[in-house]
């Protein structure tokens, strides 16, 4: 058992497949099944049930993907630790919802790439349910969340309270005319979607029509040409770009906290240690 095989029997793992797992990792389908045929004569044990349409972990394959997941994360912490003692800078992997990404990280980005210019950043974008999901799999080191967030393997808290407001086109000067237009939320798993829909059944105005959208540029680019109306931050409605555009109706309240959430069996690097730290300072 060692780590290039625990990499490609995760692979399999998360993908179900060999085929795709190759792609995910670069290789070809025949090393990958040769690699986790390998690991389970070494360990005695099936891991995968192959099937016509894929491959699923049995109860052994749970138990080794649990201990593959911390072996490699604890590899990956020592590569970077490595990396940073002999002045390579390391990796900062971040999660956030689009709205977040928007308004809130450039300035943060912007600053932690000025004191740390050896850090390669990577940020990925996405609902809450999906960075939830990517902080599970260690895929992200940290992730901006739509809170609270409550989940027995990961860790965090509030780093942000963002006010809600009507998201309206630019002619449009009141909520009761606001409400005779569409209304247009992200797809299912996103944290503001679910406040809107406990808006409208909260204020008895539903919408002519609810459309969903799969990007915020795409969402607020249809709200500004008249499409429909969005509950959104007011940090991102009343960005400067926006101004002309796009008018920000306040309604009765809302607000939402950001988390900030990491795995709770995550080895810190000298890279996430120094984002919280700078974090903290805002």
């Amino acid at each position: 058992m060692d780590v290039a095989g625990l990499r490609l029997f995760r692979a399999v793992a998360r993908t179900g497949s060999v085929g795709a797992a190759a792609e995910l990792v670069h290789s070809v389908p025949s090393n990958v099944s040769a690699r986790v045929r390998k690991l389970e004569d070494d360990l005695g044990a099936a891991l995968f049930v192959r099937e016509p349409r894929g491959m699923r972990l049995t109860a052994a394959g749970d138990v080794l993907l649990d201990y593959a997941e911390r072996i490699l994360a604890l590899t990956d912490a020592a590569r970077e630790a490595v990396r940073e003692m002999v002045g390579e800078g390391g990796e900062l992997r971040l999660g956030a919802m689009e709205s977040t990404a928007a308004a809130r990280l450039p300035p943060l980005l912007t600053e932690y790439h000025r004191r740390y210019p050896k850090v390669a950043l990577c940020l990925s974008t996405g609902t809450t349910d999906l960075q939830l999901q990517a902080v599970l799999d260690r895929q992200v080191d940290l992730a901006f969340l739509g809170g609270p967030v409550f989940h027995e393997r990961v860790v965090g808290a509030p780093v942000f309270v963002e006010e809600l407001v009507l998201a309206v086109p630019a002619d449009i000067s009141s909520v009761e005319e606001a409400n005779t237009h569409s209304m247009l939320v992200f797809r299912a798993g996103c944290a503001y979607r679910v406040h809107t829909e406990a808006w409208m059944r909260r204020t008895g105005h539903p919408p002519r029509r609810v459309m969903e959208f799969g990007t915020l540029d795409g969402l607020l680019g249809c709200v500004a040409a008249g499409m429909g109306i969005s509950l959104l931050p007011r940090s991102v409605v009343e960005r400067p770009q926006l101004a002309g555009q796009i008018r920000a109706l306040p309604i009765d309240g809302v607000q939402v906290e950001t988390w900030l959430v990491q795995h709770k069996d995550a080895v810190e690097t000298g890279a996430v240690r120094a984002f919280k730290q700078m974090l903290s300072e805002q």
